[in-house]
């Protein structure tokens, strides 16, 4: 990782936590490190081996989310094999989480994007999963639509609110990676896109033109619910729930 991300700081430190969720019925808490970071996960119980996994990616916020919508939608969540993720530093105190520019200005940073993708292999070797699904939210459905090209056994991504484009919030710097900026990568990709109608930060307009610069727009759908702004995501029942 660059200098500028952790100067003086040693790999895998682990202070004590922050303030941490109750863990939700039906779910194990299990803390995973990779190489510069712990997260906070939690996964259902008695996940079934080779079978595909379905992963849920908080949103921005840190360390401490307010609402959590993400780790509310993945106990929603009939399908059995569901493992929920955290971004880096939230839920987790320590050192290396001082910096605040981990989940601020450089939470799509390549190395940021490298340590999740390293936690979602984690989990693949785990339960020896055959192939995956991404659910973000927020900037959970940014990192999502990041990882899923590098991950060759990704089926289907589904962004709830998603930040699609952060190309206005994001520096010239080259190593913040946007999704935007990646359409040729995600464009074969099977994606979901759910966007509120009066979303003024994840609007249906950024989603509707995303998907229309793909190659192949055929395999992204944009859909709109009316009457939904940028929150109350957890209170809704998705259709991709049923197995």
């Amino acid at each position: 990782m660059k200098k500028w991300f952790l100067t003086g700081v040693a790999f895998l430190l682990i202070g004590g936590c922050a303030f941490i969720p109750d863990t939700p019925d039906g779910f194990n808490q299990k803390t995973v490190e990779t190489e510069n970071f712990s997260f906070y996960t939690l996964e259902k119980e008695n996940i079934q081996k080779g079978k595909p996994l379905r992963f849920y990616i908080e949103g921005d916020g840190s360390p401490n989310p307010s609402k959590a919508v993400a780790m509310k939608m993945a106990q929603n969540d009939t399908h059995q094999n569901v493992v929920y993720l955290t971004r880096p530093c939230q839920y987790i105190e320590n050192d290396v989480c001082d910096n605040k520019a981990i989940y601020t200005s450089a939470r799509f940073h390549r190395e940021i994007v490298k340590e999740m993708e390293e936690l979602i292999l984690h989990f693949i070797k785990k339960y020896q999963a055959p192939a995956i699904e991404f659910v973000g939210y927020d900037g959970g459905g940014t990192m999502a639509m990041l990882l899923a090209p590098k991950i060759p056994i990704t089926t289907q991504v589904i962004t709830v609110a998603g930040i699609l484009d952060t190309s206005d919030k994001n520096n010239s710097d080259s190593d913040i990676l946007n999704p935007a900026r990646q359409r040729d990568l995600v464009a074969h990709i099977p994606q979901i896109h759910y966007v509120g109608g009066k979303d003024t930060l994840a609007s249906r307009r950024t989603a509707e033109r995303f998907v229309g610069r793909l190659k192949s727009p055929r395999s992204a759908k944009v859909r709109v619910l009316p009457s939904m702004t940028h929150n109350g995501w957890e209170y809704i029942v998705f259709d991709f729930y049923q197995d």
